[in-house]
């Protein structure tokens, strides 16, 4: 059985590592291991091709590192904001 963290246990955890890190540091750590991830899914990344649903929090920049990282792995990526108008402004 897979056991998973409460929203708010997790926001505190960030939010402890956030005062102790430069900022953007979680994202781009988060960024790295969802590219990571990915890359052992695909196989292969050069010419795949990835398409990015991006939500409008911090998960979505996540979201959208990760691709960067996998483009210039070789990949074709392609971003889509599912909620214009909640997009986070960062």
């Amino acid at each position: 059985m897979r056991s998973a963290y409460g929203v708010e246990r997790v926001r505190a955890a960030e939010a402890e590592a956030m005062g102790r890190v430069p900022e953007g540091a979680l994202m781009q750590r988060a960024a790295a291991g969802l590219a990571a991830a990915c890359a052992d899914v695909m196989g292969r990344v050069y010419g795949a091709r990835v398409v990015l649903l991006v939500g409008s929090g911090d998960n979505g920049g996540d979201a959208l590192y990760a691709g960067a990282r996998l483009a210039r792995r070789g990949a074709g990526v392609c971003a889509v904001l599912l909620d214009e108008k909640r997009a986070h402004a960062g």
